[in-house]
């Protein structure tokens, strides 16, 4: 087993075990944030991020991918881009202030938008404070410490926003409590990442800038697009509907997609996207990297998407109340969206890792162009149901187009792609039916919907996934068996953990 794939995997794993550890107690707060603030609440502050987060990449001109994937002087590379993120962010920053009505009104807001976005600006110049130290971080494979400074961040932000909320700060607990979560991240990925290089001063390099500006800028775009793509729907939904379907549609978005977004983006773009890097100009193994990572994912989200599509009948009034009754047809087509996000997400830091963040624009730009239009044709007439339609038929297009790209870098793997989810597809439909026909008659051996109907479902669609996975994907679970065992050094404790094929000799071991 080759030392990257070790490190990736131990990466992986500890990224995975932060977020997986924390996003329970994450997922707890955030249903009782629900609980105290109305969906028109959440709506405010979510058009509100729209803005700042589309600023913030504005701003950030791509530096954190390129100072990942430069092989120039790191030290003059992070310098240069630490004094570019910071100076666009304070421009920025102050425009926005002077601009906010006009921008509440593009947004679909009132003068109480406008309010919160002045009070919020300053998110954009402490944002500013993150990609290059970040980028550093993810360069160097410390995939712990950056889901160390994620994390509590995130708990930082609901939890705060949840005792402001019980205090009868409504609206302003949110924006409160998102601006205390971007302060800490910054803290703590500062205390992480040692010397800080970025703020000793360099002899400005313009070659070296032009490259960097080169790739990152070209990087930028693509993420601005990709932004786009991930925004324009709950925009539109706001400038249509109003700031409670946006609130509504923008939570079950956040719902469905919790998991599926750390499982994807998070490790796909903090882990692999480094890793694959490191082996991009080995083809053959970039290519057994690529698949690999895409099956481990299709495993884990196949299930998750699925069970929330059958389940948000009976998990939205159990968790989150009678307010958030509305969202749940949208609730259920976005959580099927989510099984598109495994080959669409691998597919971005396979185009970094080789040089080639043009593709990714590419396949935001043909999502755009088959969004856009049903957006309008659909959210009227649909409502947020519609909109999540029309994100979903766009996103399936989209990555059909990722696939056909990535087999060109990467020839035969558009039809492995296929073939290798077929068996993880039908433990999840069977799952599906399983819990489908058995959900009714939980729910009245527990006189009626509550927790416990809620908790047995779950366990049910959890124990027919598994033992289908233990039938049809036994090589896989057996690989990934060893993987984690041999990636946490178990197996030199304990090398009966280890299969006896796979058990090392005593020398072996004694090497390593």
């Amino acid at each position: 087993m080759s030392a990257l794939k070790l490190k990736t995997a131990r990466g992986s794993m500890l990224y995975a075990a932060i977020s997986f550890g924390m996003r329970p107690i994450g997922m707890v707060l955030t249903i009782i944030l629900a609980r105290l603030l109305t969906p028109t609440d959440f709506g405010q502050v979510g058009m509100a991020m729209i803005l700042f987060t589309m600023v913030n990449i504005f701003t950030n001109v791509g530096m954190q991918p390129a100072i990942v994937q430069t092989n120039e002087d790191i030290n003059k590379v992070a310098h240069y881009a630490f004094v570019i993120n910071v100076s666009t962010s304070i421009v920025a920053n102050v425009l926005v202030v002077i601009f906010a009505d006009p921008f509440a009104r593009m947004l679909g807001g009132s003068e109480q938008l406008a309010q919160i976005i002045r009070w919020m600006s300053v998110y954009i110049t402490v944002g500013a404070m993150l990609p290059v130290p970040q980028g550093l971080l993810q360069r160097d494979l410390r995939f712990k410490e950056v889901g160390l400074s994620q994390i509590p961040a995130e708990l930082t932000s609901t939890g705060g926003a949840i005792l402001l909320a019980w205090a009868g700060f409504g609206v302003w607990s949110l924006v409160i409590g998102y601006l205390a979560g971007q302060l800490l991240q910054v803290v703590l990925i500062w205390t992480y990442y040692r010397p800080w290089i970025w703020l000793k001063p360099q002899r400005w390099d313009f070659e070296v800038l032009r490259r960097t500006l080169r790739f990152g800028l070209v990087s930028g775009l693509s993420t601005s697009v990709k932004l786009i793509k991930n925004q324009i729907d709950t925009w539109y939904v706001g400038r249509t509907l109003g700031m409670t379907q946006a609130g509504l549609y923008g939570k079950a978005y956040n719902f469905t997609s919790m998991i599926a977004t750390m499982l994807t983006s998070s490790i796909f773009g903090n882990v692999l996207f480094p890793s694959y890097a490191r082996v991009k100009d080995d083809i053959p193994r970039l290519t057994r990297a690529y698949l690999k990572s895409t099956k481990m994912v299709f495993l884990m989200i196949v299930p998750i998407s699925i069970g929330l599509a059958i389940v948000a009948p009976l998990l939205v009034p159990v968790l989150l109340g009678k307010r958030w009754l509305a969202m749940i047809p949208a609730w259920q087509i976005l959580s099927l969206y989510g099984l598109l996000q495994p080959i669409s997400y691998n597919s971005s830091p396979i185009f970094l890792a080789v040089g080639q963040p043009r593709r990714n624009l590419s396949a935001s730009i043909v999502l755009l162009g088959i969004m856009v239009p049903l957006l309008v044709i659909l959210t009227e007439p649909y409502g947020i149901s519609g909109a999540a339609a029309a994100l979903s038929i766009a996103s399936l297009v989209a990555m059909l187009f990722n696939v056909y790209q990535v087999e060109q870098i990467l020839p035969g793997t558009a039809w492995k792609t296929f073939t290798q989810s077929l068996s993880f597809f039908m433990a999840g439909g069977l799952m599906g039916l399983g819990v489908a026909l058995s959900k009714d008659s939980i729910i009245v051996m527990t006189q009626g919907p509550n927790a416990l109907s809620l908790i047995l479902v779950i366990g049910l669609g959890a124990i027919i996934y598994i033992a289908l996975v233990l039938i049809l994907e036994r090589a896989l679970i057996l690989e990934l068996y060893e993987l984690i065992i041999v990636a946490l050094k178990l197996d030199m404790r304990w090398p009966r953990l280890l299969p006896s094929g796979l058990r090392p000799s005593k020398k072996a071991r004694d090497g390593r």
